[in-house]
C-alpha cells in the first residue's frame, strides 16, 4: 500500500463530498435559467454551498465569486486589480516566495509596465515588514501575501502586515490556500484585507472549483476588479460561464467538514508530524535534517533535506510506497524559487523533499517509511 504525503499538492475527495455531489447531479439545470424545478434546485444547491464556503473565512455569502480554482482566482485578483487602477504607473507587492500563480502572473504584468517588488524573506520564510512598509507608495496599487507558504508551511504575521495595509490605506490581498482548515481565517479581521483566495482540492473538496473573496463596503458593493471572462452575468459579472453547481456543492461540503474538525485536525497533524519526524530520524540518521524547523508554521508541511540522495532520484526510487514531492506541484521542472529565498543552496535543495500530511490519516500508516 502506498503511502500519500502529497497532501500539499492536493488531496483525496471525502466520501461525505462526493455524496453530497453525486446527489447534486440530478439538479442539472442552468442555475441562470427560470421558473423550472431543475434549475431552481441547481440555484438553491449553490446559495446553500456559497454560505458554506463564506463561514469557513467569516466572509459573507455575497462576497464570494466561484472561480475554477485558487490559480484563475489569483490571477483574477491580481490582473483585475493592474487593469482597473488608473494611475499612470502601478506598483504590486509580493513576497519572494509567492506560489507560481501569483509570482508568475505578476511576471507577465511586469512586462505590460506593472512596478513589481518582492519582499525578501529571513531563514523561516517571513518577509520584511520593515521593506512593506518603505515600499508602499502613492503608486502601489495591491499587496499580494501568500498567508501559508506552499513549501515549508510558514504563517505569515498577518496582524503586523495588516495594520501596514491600514496605515498606508492600501488594499491586501491574501492567499489562503494552504491556511484554509489549517488555522482560524477572518475575512473581517482587519478593513485593509479586501481579497482572499483558496481553492476546494486542498481541503479534501473537488479539484476545478475555487473562489476568490472580494470585500463589500457599507452600501454592499464588491471592490472593483476587471473580469478575466467576459459573456455573462454570472458572479456579479466578476467571472462569466455557467456553474457548476455539483462542483460547487463539492467544495461547500468540504468547508463544512474543515470549518467542523479544524481542531481536532490541528492536533492530529502535530502527533502525526512527531511520528514521522522520529522514523526518519531512525531510518536516516544524521543525514536527516529539517529545513523548516521553526515555530511559526503549519505542522501538515514538513520540509526535509536527506543529505547525499539526489531528491527525484529519491522519490522514484520510494515511489512503489511512498508518494511525496519536491515542492509545488506548479514548478517541478525548477529547483524551488521558496528555498533558495530562505538562503539554502543549490545543493541543499536537490537533496530536499516536502512532506505532506493528512490529518485523516491513521498513525499506522506510517509504518511504510520503515520500508524505504
Amino acid at each position: 500500500m502506498q503511502l500519500y504525503l502529497d497532501n500539499a499538492a492536493t488531496t483525496h475527495i471525502k466520501q461525505e463530498v462526493l455524496d453530497e455531489m453525486i446527489k447534486a447531479f440530478e439538479h442539472y439545470g442552468n442555475s441562470e435559467a427560470k421558473f423550472y424545478d431543475v434549475s431552481e434546485l441547481a440555484k438553491d444547491d449553490i446559495r446553500k454551498a456559497r454560505k458554506k464556503v463564506a463561514d469557513l473565512v467569516c466572509a459573507k455569502p455575497e462576497e464570494i465569486v466561484f472561480t475554477s480554482g485558487a490559480t484563475e482566482a489569483n490571477n483574477l485578483v491580481i490582473k483585475g486589480s493592474y487593469y482597473h487602477s488608473t494611475k499612470q504607473k502601478k506598483k504590486i507587492i509580493i513576497s519572494s516566495v509567492e506560489h507560481s500563480s501569483v509570482y508568475d502572473t505578476c511576471k507577465y504584468l511586469e512586462m505590460q509596465g506593472l512596478e513589481l517588488v518582492e519582499l525578501k524573506v529571513d531563514s523561516t520564510g517571513m518577509i520584511d515588514l520593515n521593506q512593506l512598509k518603505d515600499e508602499i507608495d502613492e503608486n502601489t496599487i495591491l499587496v499580494s501575501i501568500i498567508l501559508v507558504n506552499n513549501e515549508i508551511g510558514t504563517i505569515q504575521d498577518l496582524k503586523s502586515i495588516a495594520k501596514i495595509c491600514e496605515n498606508k490605506n492600501v488594499s491586501l490581498h491574501l492567499d489562503i490556500t494552504q491556511a484554509v482548515g489549517k488555522i482560524e481565517i477572518d475575512f473581517y479581521k482587519s478593513s485593509a484585507i479586501k481579497f482572499m483566495t483558496f481553492t476546494a482540492h486542498k481541503i479534501y473538496g473537488p479539484k476545478g472549483i475555487g473562489c476568490l473573496a472580494i470585500k463589500t463596503d457599507q452600501n454592499g458593493l464588491k471592490e472593483e476588479i476587471v473580469p478575466l471572462f467576459h459573456g455573462g452575468e454570472q458572479e456579479d459579472g466578476f467571472r462569466a460561464g455557467t456553474l457548476s453547481n455539483e462542483l460547487i456543492v463539492g467544495f461547500g461540503k468540504a468547508c463544512e467538514i474543515a470549518k467542523n474538525n479544524l481542531r481536532t485536525n490541528q492536533i492530529k497533524t502535530r502527533e502525526l508530524e512527531a511520528i514521522l519526524i522520529e522514523k526518519l530520524e531512525q531510518k536516516f540518521g544524521d543525514k536527516f535534517s529539517i529545513n523548516n524547523n521553526f515555530d511559526n508554521r503549519v505542522h501538515d508541511i514538513l520540509n526535509v533535506r536527506l543529505r547525499s540522495f539526489n531528491n527525484l532520484i529519491l522519490l522514484k526510487a520510494i515511489s512503489p510506497i511512498v508518494a511525496a514531492s519536491t515542492g509545488s506541484a506548479c514548478s517541478v521542472a525548477r529547483p524551488s524559487r521558496v528555498l533558495k529565498n530562505i538562503g539554502m543552496s543549490d545543493l541543499e535543495i536537490s537533496e530536499s523533499i516536502r512532506l505532506s500530511l493528512s490529518p485523516y490519516m491513521n498513525k499506522e500508516d506510517l509504518k511504510v517509511i520503515d520500508l524505504i
